[in-house]
């Protein structure tokens, strides 16, 4: 959606003009820094935000309490080995997402934790680093 065009959606969405002022402005901010990105990188947000909405509550909390925060707390050279792994997976059907997440050498070099995580996040079918999970 166009700026402008958002900006009278905003106008007019009463959840939208309930929030305080402060929340108002994060979101202004948010979606301005999404028109900058690249076209690959909104995809990659676009793509994370329909994993997101097609997982269950349950999915989500584990999510937000469990996945991101080990993945937060690990060095960015492995956090980057884990978002290459699953951008491997992008485009592939589910068999093949499938198969390929139940083959022990997608995981060769990874420690018991990281296996943990790219295995929920291939489940989930989202990319850290570009989005995913930050809601």
């Amino acid at each position: 959606m166009p700026p402008e065009q958002r900006e009278k959606f905003l106008q007019n969405n009463e959840r939208f003009q309930g929030l305080p002022p402060e929340q108002k402005q994060k979101i202004r901010d948010n979606l301005s820094k999404y028109d900058q990105l690249s076209p690959n990188a909104k995809k990659n947000i676009d793509s994370n935000a329909a994993a997101l909405e097609k997982m269950s509550p349950e999915q989500r909390d584990n999510l937000r309490k469990n996945v991101l925060p080990q993945l937060r707390n690990m060095p960015a050279d492995r956090r980057q080995e884990i978002s290459q792994r699953l951008k491997s997976l992008n485009g592939l059907s589910d068999a093949e997402r499938n198969q390929k997440l139940n083959d022990p050498n997608f995981y060769q070099g990874l420690s018991p934790q990281e296996h943990d995580l790219t295995r929920q996040l291939g489940e989930y079918k989202l990319t850290p680093g570009s989005g995913g999970g930050g809601r």
